[in-house]
């Protein structure tokens, strides 16, 4: 191995750990409700985000129309009831062939509290996120985040009783399409790897 082969080994490397980074990132930022940062996430050419139920948002946009417009504005269980803590882990990062774009995949759980008519109720959730990537300099940014659904419950039902809770229908404000990322239990999907 030549000196040249060694450097973008290592520079491959870098990239996939950038890439973790850049997904926890995104973690705490949701967690938190820091939804401006999330969007400073996003490439400025980002081709779309999908969340479970939510539906597709198009362009960097739809990633402003979603976190802005209506994440930001959905009911919640005041400060001193809410909890959002969504863990991702067994990441799969693999860098395109030029290493200027990138595809990961990773499980999310998640355990929270949310309002379902006007109470706070505490959930399980779990879902598959398929992302790309692009590098912009040094930096990588998301161009495409897509989180499937597999469950959304209550804490007291699980996912045998009640597989999924949610829904979005009543939002004034609409997605660019209609979801796609939404195979709750016992669908029994796989959301498509992006490696062969």
């Amino acid at each position: 191995m030549n000196l040249e082969e060694l450097d973008a080994r290592i520079t491959a490397l870098e990239d996939i750990e950038k890439i973790k980074k850049l997904q926890n990132i995104y973690g705490y930022y949701f967690d938190a409700g820091e939804h401006d940062d999330i969007i400073d996430l996003f490439s400025e050419n980002a081709v779309s985000f999908e969340g479970g139920d939510h539906g597709v948002f198009f362009g960097k946009a739809g990633v402003i129309k979603f976190f802005r417009e209506i994440l930001g504005k959905m009911a919640t269980p005041p400060p001193e009831l809410s909890l959002h803590l969504v863990i991702m882990y067994q990441p799969v990062v693999n860098i395109d062939p030029g290493g200027k774009t990138a595809k990961g995949r990773w499980h999310g759980w998640m355990c929270g509290t949310r309002s379902q008519e006007g109470k706070p109720i505490q959930t399980w959730g779990h879902g598959i996120y398929e992302n790309e990537f692009v590098k912009e300099g040094s930096e990588w940014k998301f161009s495409k985040l897509h989180y499937n659904v597999t469950f959304r419950t209550p804490y007291e039902d699980g996912w045998l009783k009640t597989p999924f809770i949610g829904g979005t229908s009543d939002d004034p404000i609409k997605p660019d399409a209609p979801p796609t990322a939404l195979h709750p239990y016992p669908s029994g999907y796989t959301v498509p790897y992006h490696w062969k």
